[in-house]
């Protein structure tokens, strides 16, 4: 917990940059040319559409800067490992959100119930002058300083382990430093082909 409120009250947390590749990789290996003919892909449209019906939650991902809070909402989320304990999520390339977690080092994860959907589409706003959080009721995360949300049905507190770049997204794999529950039997919030379940 020191080592990020102290990087956010020394200012090193005020620019926002990349996290470089993932280290270890040959350098031969990263950037050798595909073997044979490309295979051919599939459009985007019938890629979107084909993905709509994976039935999956949705996540808020927080992070914090010296500004005040960020955060949005995320279907790409899974565990990776119990040992050690390991989460992902993927974040669009250039979300300011995917930025201050690389330069943080440090994540929560907001896992939403099924009252909460207008938070969900909040966050999902692609809006950098509006106030995501505005009439959100959070606390920031004793181990990341990060916002854990009011009513949400659990919560997962993260450093960041490795950034991986992947198409036009990247994958954020966290160690798990912290995790609880809520005791209210609430469903959780859903989505599956554009509706909220």
């Amino acid at each position: 917990m020191r080592s990020f409120q102290h990087r956010l009250a020394a200012g090193t947390v005020s620019a926002i940059e990349p996290r470089p590749r993932a280290a270890g990789l040959p350098e031969s290996l990263l950037d050798r040319e595909p073997r044979g003919a490309p295979t051919a892909g599939v459009d985007p449209a019938t890629f979107t559409r084909t993905l709509s019906y994976f039935v999956t939650g949705l996540t808020i991902v927080t992070g914090v800067t010296r500004m005040g809070p960020v955060g949005m909402t995320c279907q790409a989320f899974c565990s990776v490992s119990l040992d050690p304990p390991l989460v992902l999520f993927c974040a669009r390339n250039g979300s300011t959100t995917g930025q201050v977690v690389s330069e943080l080092g440090a994540y929560s994860v907001n896992l939403l119930g099924k009252d909460q959907q207008w938070i969900a589409e909040r966050m999902a706003t692609i809006d950098a002058n509006g106030d995501r959080f505005k009439g959100i009721d959070w606390r920031p995360s004793e181990l990341t300083g990060c916002p854990v949300l009011a009513g949400a049905i659990a919560h997962i507190d993260c450093e960041v382990r490795d950034v991986h770049p992947a198409g036009d997204h990247s994958v954020y794999v966290g160690q798990v430093i912290g995790a609880g529950t809520s005791e209210a039997d609430v469903q959780p919030l859903t989505y599956y082909r554009g509706t909220y379940g």
